[in-house]
């Protein structure tokens, strides 16, 4: 097989893959807030804002009920009043410049922005590979959350770690090392997934700049870290971050959403 006939094929998987993204947000041309607009790590607060943004009519009034004409603005408003808080879960405020807002905390955030409003409690799911849980298991409750939410109007934040690689072959979970993390908004996804898949693609709001780019995560039988393994080439997440020499992943971990 010559070198253009390959390079057609290939083509024509991806264009394939990404054609199929048919389960999408209520509001599509939302633009994006960018977390870039203010200092500190707010990928957490924007991708709240961005998840109400995209969402059906009751998720954009908690997006509006913020004050304020810019991301700036907004996002300022969002860590002032739900941010700098006293955790529930740890010793410290929700959110700090340095190292930002965990998943528990950014769902607490998400539920006092609710208010009194009668909607849906927002909750969040772990998505680590359970034990006895099968490849393809895993692949399907990440698919089955993930769509659930989307389709009960509220575009999903998903959690996304950059975990360096260990030198053991042997390394078992808590041998990954945590570089990063980072909070995306899911903007697409396939709305059905064939039984034994292992893996698919989707498209998500990266505050990160307030782009939306394309990713894909998948089984990685090389991998022993618990977790679907993303590829988002045009995200960061702590990249930059790596020790010289240090290979990594990067891996879906956890969603925020109504179930």
């Amino acid at each position: 097989m010559n070198a253009l006939k390959i390079h057609l094929i290939l083509i024509s998987t991806t264009l394939f893959a990404y054609a199929d993204l048919d389960l999408t947000p209520p509001n599509p041309t939302f633009t994006p807030v960018n977390q870039l607009k203010i200092s500190g790590n707010a990928c957490g607060p924007a991708a709240l804002l961005n998840a109400f943004g995209f969402g059906s009519q009751k998720w954009q009034e908690l997006g509006t009920a913020v004050p304020g004409s810019t991301d700036r603005s907004r996002l300022t408003y969002v860590i002032r009043g739900y941010g700098l808080k006293q955790s529930q879960h740890l010793d410290r405020l929700r959110w700090t410049k340095t190292r930002g807002v965990n998943l528990l905390d950014l769902t607490d955030m998400a539920n006092e922005m609710r208010g009194s409003r009668w909607i849906e409690k927002i909750e969040n799911e772990v998505l680590l590979k359970e034990r006895r849980e099968s490849d393809s298991e895993l692949i399907r409750r990440i698919h089955s959350h993930l769509a659930i939410s989307m389709k009960k109007g509220l575009p999903p934040i998903i959690s996304l770690q950059r975990r360096a690689r260990p030198s053991r072959k042997d390394a078992s979970a808590i041998d990954w090392r945590l570089v990063h993390g980072h909070f995306v908004v899911l903007a697409a996804l396939p709305a059905k997934l064939d039984r034994k898949a292992t893996g698919f693609s989707f498209r998500y709001i990266d505050p990160w700049g307030g782009k939306i780019h394309e990713g894909s995560l998948r089984i990685d039988p090389n991998c022993t870290y618990p977790a679907a393994v993303v590829s988002v080439p045009n995200s960061d997440v702590g990249k930059r971050s790596l020790k010289k020499g240090e290979s990594s992943i990067v891996a879906i971990v956890a969603t925020i959403g109504v179930f």
